[in-house]
């Protein structure tokens, strides 16, 4: 495998980083599920969407934000939050390109987030998926995450 660079997120990843979210986060965020049901939403798709909320974290939480890197290509992001009260780190969302899937990336990514998260002092590390995501619940399985709960999101039509 190609040397993989993790590295603290920089305002020119941006372009890069929502161009992965298109194409890592169909069939595996509840607003792709939403929209094969339903349709488009208020004129916009899923991915812009999902585009927002990652900018959001990433103008929020910028110091919170890592890239994965090869050969100077962008080539997967994690984004987390940090509450400090509780002293709980929250993975917010992670990507990886399609083709750096399954090639350890995600656990680089990951791991890079909970060493960020003791360095603030946190206690415990959180992170969701669908449950049809099996890659991703194969990875927190493995990287010491333990089920909680499940949680069954409903949708309507008004």
């Amino acid at each position: 495998m190609p040397e993989v660079l993790i590295r603290p997120y920089s305002k020119r990843d941006r372009k890069s980083i929502l161009s992965i979210t298109d194409r890592a986060f169909e069939g595996f965020c509840l607003d792709s599920s939403i929209e094969k049901k339903f349709g488009r939403l208020g004129g916009t798709n899923w991915q812009e969407r999902k585009r927002a909320s990652i900018e959001q974290d990433l103008r929020r939480n910028p110091e919170h934000a890592f890239v994965a890197e090869s050969d100077g290509e962008l080539i997967g992001y994690l984004c987390a939050r940090l509450y400090r009260t509780t002293r709980i780190g929250h993975v917010a969302n992670m990507a990886l390109a399609p083709q750096w899937q399954n090639r350890g990336v995600g656990r680089m990514l990951l791991n890079q987030a909970l060493d960020h998260f003791r360095r603030y002092g946190l206690k415990f590390a959180r992170i969701e998926t669908l449950a049809d995501n099996e890659r991703g619940r194969h990875l927190y399985d493995s990287a010491g995450f333990e089920e909680v709960g499940r949680q069954v999101f409903y949708f309507r039509e008004l």
